[in-house]
């Protein structure tokens, strides 16, 4: 049985998820969903509410970080064997997760809800996992649109907030690559790094994203000063350098 990784298919944690499987050269099927509607397949999987969650033949994971220890344990090589190297990146990965994760998501689901719908739809299509799904998205959206922006808490000054955490935490990651390293722990690619540019990735748009996502390739006006800051910085500089040399490579 190969391992199915349930996904909302956009999601930069379940691309955090993919990315490390991917790299581990770990084949899975992926089943993907749209937002809100990816919850009764996430609960059927296992899970409780959020993606990604791995199925696996002897067991559930339900978070990125514990996917990211199984790929590493099948070959991605994302944890140094070295006890205090390997808590740096786990420091830095829960960081990431903790407060750059949700960050990002805020922000860019605020300014992509400022576009008309025409422009959102179809990703969101994309997402679906069927024909089913596809054609309750149309007369559901307003309701998804709604869920979303309320348990996800997208509004003006949760967006201000959210702006102001990706200024501290890219700022951290400046400071930690200011003498020229090419990692943030170490000389390869470790868990830290993974996590940081694909959950900084939707202020990015890097087109080897895997998967499609609202103003990845047509930016909308709203998302493209944010955009043309991000990506000029050092931070984005490095997640995009990251996405270019290691996005796509397989260990094994």
């Amino acid at each position: 049985m190969k391992p199915r990784l349930v996904t909302i298919r956009f999601s930069h944690f379940c691309e955090k998820a993919r990315w490390a499987l991917q790299r581990a050269g770990v084949e899975f099927d992926e089943e993907f969903h749209a937002p809100v509607l990816h919850v009764p397949a996430v609960k059927k999987a296992g899970g409780k509410r959020t993606t990604p969650v791995l199925v696996l033949p002897d067991r559930i994971l339900a978070d990125s970080t514990d996917i990211l220890h199984w790929a590493d344990e099948h070959g991605a090589r994302l944890y140094p064997s070295d006890p205090a190297a390997r808590a740096r990146v786990e420091a830095w990965e829960d960081l990431f997760d903790e407060k750059l994760g949700p960050a990002t998501r805020r922000l860019a689901y605020f300014l992509i809800f400022q576009t008309p719908r025409a422009y959102v739809m179809p990703t969101m299509l994309a997402a679906a996992s069927g024909p089913g799904e596809r054609r309750l998205l149309g007369p559901l959206y307003p309701l998804i649109r709604f869920a979303m922006r309320k348990s996800m808490n997208i509004y003006a000054k949760p967006a201000e907030r959210s702006a102001a955490v990706i200024e501290e935490v890219c700022s951290k990651v400046e400071a930690a690559l200011a003498d020229g390293r090419s990692f943030l722990e170490g000389d390869t690619l470790t868990a830290a790094d993974v996590t940081f540019a694909a959950l900084f990735a939707p202020m990015l748009g890097p087109p080897n994203y895997g998967a499609p996502m609202p103003g990845f390739l047509d930016v909308p006006a709203p998302f493209a000063p944010v955009r043309e800051a991000m990506t000029a910085r050092p931070a984005g500089q490095f997640a995009a350098r990251l996405y270019r040399d290691h996005r796509d490579v397989v260990l094994r």
